[in-house]
């Protein structure tokens, strides 16, 4: 198989004239129009483009993501950790400007010993859309010969392809999704009643074998079926979009309700399973959320695997004005950052011998159906947290007036 063209920026020509440059430098950002990369590599080629042609020394890609900006790529700023997070958090207030009104900052600069003597901050538009923003800065100015206008056109090209490409993945997970629906439909309903019937089975004959070589066959048979049924009710629960059956809960007796069955698998493996939180209440569908709470727990377990001192923790929270946040915390091993990115993705399993794929997609998934939002934060080996936030409940009922209020705002999924 012929390998693919690097579109990774070449060494410059020292030979080369300014236009020579100049096209050169265009024609390998337009090059990006054809890179088949993943969203975040593809940013990272595109932040390595602008870097070289402005001559600056460090700075990010940020893209909205549900009405926020997301950091997708960086140079210079830091191996991660609260040293990245202020190494961004300083320039964010140009960053939110400039993506709020559209207008760049051109800041070409002099010397400064002691910070970025330029900075640039341009929006990244698609057909009059805003997608994101890109942020350079260095210690000392400009180079004269670096051209405003064709790093703006650098930047629209780079924002052209970052486009497309989060497009063309947005419309292989609506395929996947669809394909799983269909096979869902055709054969996990009849492929349950086959698993009930092997597990009843096996569980009859288990009332009545005597010794310890058939209780454990039939003990192996009872755990692939249910870890069979697992999968089918995963597929089930990713394949379709459900109005849940909203209903307002006890949060605390809810949750403590869910953690309780694990309890005895955290005290196998000496892990201390935590429940902390105020009096609260939240609205849900117990059933869906039950699936939610199940998964998390279970994957902060299997984060603590073999880990002496393990610890989980589910705490919970009201929010002010309504609605409520969880938080599932551990310190195991955590999430490898190239990792973090495919958590959500459907069939996409890390760290487990037997996962399915689709625990954490089905929770994005349930959290979305409550008009809910999910956050991960992991470094590896101190642990990860899963943050849930739940939105209050509908306002549907008629006040004084007898006319219905307006519905309350809801956080972003």
């Amino acid at each position: 198989m012929p390998e693919r063209a690097s579109t990774r920026t070449p060494p410059a020509d020292p030979a080369a004239s300014p236009s020579e440059a100049s096209l050169r430098a265009f024609l390998q950002t337009a090059a990006l129009l054809t890179d088949e990369a993943e969203l975040d590599e593809l940013a990272e080629h595109a932040l390595e483009r602008f870097l070289a042609v402005s001559g600056t020394e460090r700075g990010f890609i940020m893209l909205a993501e549900q009405g926020e900006l997301a950091l997708k790529a960086q140079r210079g700023l830091g191996p991660g950790g609260p040293a990245l997070a202020e190494a961004v958090r300083l320039p964010m207030a140009a960053v939110r400007q400039v993506f709020e009104q559209g207008e760049a900052v051109w800041s070409p600069g002099a010397p400064a010993p002691a910070g970025p003597g330029t900075v640039l901050c341009l929006p990244l538009h698609v057909q009059g859309a805003r997608i994101g923003v890109l942020y350079l800065d260095g210690r000392d100015p400009l180079p004269g010969a670096v051209d405003r206008s064709l790093l703006e056109a650098m930047v629209s090209l780079g924002a052209i392809a970052i486009e497309r490409t989060r497009l063309a993945e947005e419309n292989l997970r609506n395929q996947v999704l669809a394909t799983v629906g269909k096979v869902a439909s055709a054969i996990v309903h009849d492929f349950k009643n086959g698993l009930f019937v092997i597990a009843g089975h096996a569980q009859l004959l288990g009332l009545t074998a005597t010794d310890s070589n058939t209780r454990h066959h039939l003990a192996q048979i009872r755990g692939a079926a249910e870890r069979l049924g697992q999968l089918s009710m995963d597929i089930l629960d990713y394949s379709k979009v459900r109005e849940p059956r909203r209903e307002t809960v006890d949060l605390a007796q809810f949750l403590e309700t869910q953690a309780e069955p694990l309890q005895p698998r955290a005290q196998e493996s000496e892990v201390e399973l935590v429940c902390q939180g105020p009096p609260c209440q939240a609205s849900l569908d117990r059933h869906r959320f039950s699936r939610v709470i199940e998964n998390l727990l279970s994957n902060a377990l299997d984060a603590l695997a073999g880990q002496e001192g393990g610890k989980v923790t589910l705490a919970w929270a009201p929010c002010e004005g309504g609605g409520a946040t969880i938080q599932v915390t551990d310190n195991g091993k955590g999430i490898p950052r190239k990792i973090q990115k495919r958590i959500f993705e459907p069939f996409f399993s890390h760290g487990k011998a037997r996962g399915t794929g689709l625990g954490m997609a089905t929770v994005n998934r349930i959290m979305a159906e409550h008009g809910g939002s999910i956050e991960v934060a992991s470094e590896e080996g101190r642990g990860t947290a899963v943050t849930l936030r739940l939105p209050g409940p509908p306002r549907t009922v008629r006040d004084a007036a007898g006319e219905l209020p307006r519905p309350s705002g809801a956080a972003q999924p």
